[in-house]
């Protein structure tokens, strides 16, 4: 009861900062359009396959105004309407300081390489840390973002931001131990789709089979690779590799390899799902030692504005939204958060 209370309470709150944010920025004449659109976002967004290209989008246009570039975005469009006969008046001119401060934070690599490290990294360290001897025999491998379309004309294949993982999995594997590999991804919404009638067979647009692909040229077998080919995202994840183990009567727990800044979330989502976890966690940003509360060293150039403190504040934001959304859906609770780390501290 007190989850659900939670919930109603989370998306009372979001529906009024949403809301003030569209009153403020959204001239008065365009409210009934414009409130009749933003209905149909949230019946979408609520009972529409999350994976459907509509409920992604309407996913981009509710978050926007919580975004780093988002927020910035909307106090220029805001400052826009203090702008007549050529002079600015002050409110807008105050508006224009503060996104030229925020950018300027949200752009700061420093800054949220203390921000992974404090509220993200050292957490998922020390849970990793605490389960580095727990093994298991299956390994799951969340695969999305980590290789490029293998599309006609390309020879390799390519990793993409998270390539990272499959090198991890890949290396895991060999450790000994593990006897198999459930590969999890799907079709991204921007992959080009490969030409049926196309003379190159090996091209896919399926990020579980490029990455399958790619382990077994790094040597893993392929009887020891199943594929999860419908999942590109991690609630799809979470029941299509639920439906997987059932299905070859594998139990868990399982080892499960995906990035430091999205394991809880991961973690706790597949807890929710009734499997039993192991985290192994990569793609750390800050270089830390689970067990030292040092910081991230400071150098000058870290003050500097660059586009990877904005990739990095945007992605911490992206995955508060996400962590929220979950919650939300019903797919996470706090209760998984918690016993997580309770049960993975008993059993040391």
């Amino acid at each position: 009861m007190f989850l659900v209370l939670t919930r109603v309470l989370l998306w009372l709150l979001v529906l009024v900062i949403f809301f003030y944010v569209f009153f403020r920025i959204v001239p008065k004449a365009y409210f009934t359009f414009l409130g009749g659109l933003l209905l149909a976002v949230f019946v979408v967004l609520l009972f529409v396959d999350p994976t459907d290209r509509t409920a992604t989008t309407a996913w981009g246009i509710l978050s926007l105004p919580f975004k780093p570039l988002g927020i910035v975005w909307l106090l220029l469009a805001q400052c826009l309407r203090g702008i007549k006969d050529g002079g600015i008046s002050k409110a807008a001119q105050n508006q224009i300081r503060s996104a030229f401060v925020l950018l300027w934070l949200f752009s700061t690599p420093f800054l949220w390489q203390w921000v992974y490290h404090s509220s993200v990294e050292r957490q998922v360290a020390r849970l990793a840390n605490l389960t580095q001897t727990e093994t298991a025999e299956t390994l799951v491998l969340l695969a999305h973002d980590t290789v490029e379309p293998q599309v006609e004309g390309r020879s390799q294949l390519q990793l993409g931001d998270r390539g990272n993982l499959i090198l991890y999995a890949n290396q895991l594997y060999q450790a000994g131990g593990i006897t198999r590999i459930v590969v999890s991804g799907g079709d991204r919404l921007h992959f080009p789709r490969p030409d049926a009638e196309s003379e190159d067979a090996a091209a896919s647009s399926n990020e579980a089979e490029l990455a399958a692909e790619l382990l077994s040229r790094l040597g893993v077998p392929r009887t020891s690779i199943l594929i999860d080919p419908n999942s590109p995202n991690l609630r799809r994840s979470v029941l299509g590799v639920r439906d997987l183990l059932a299905e070859n009567d594998i139990d868990s727990p399982i080892l499960l390899v995906t990035r430091a800044l999205s394991m809880y979330r991961s973690a706790s989502s597949f807890v929710q799902g009734g499997m039993a976890v192991i985290p192994r966690p990569t793609d750390y940003v800050a270089f830390i030692d689970p067990n030292e509360t040092q910081d991230p060293i400071f150098t000058l150039e870290s003050l500097m504005p660059s586009h990877r403190g904005l990739m990095l504040s945007t992605q911490l934001s992206d995955e508060y939204l996400l962590t929220i959304y979950y919650f939300l859906r019903g797919w996470l609770s706090p209760t998984e958060l918690t016993c997580l780390e309770c049960q993975v501290t008993d059993s040391s």
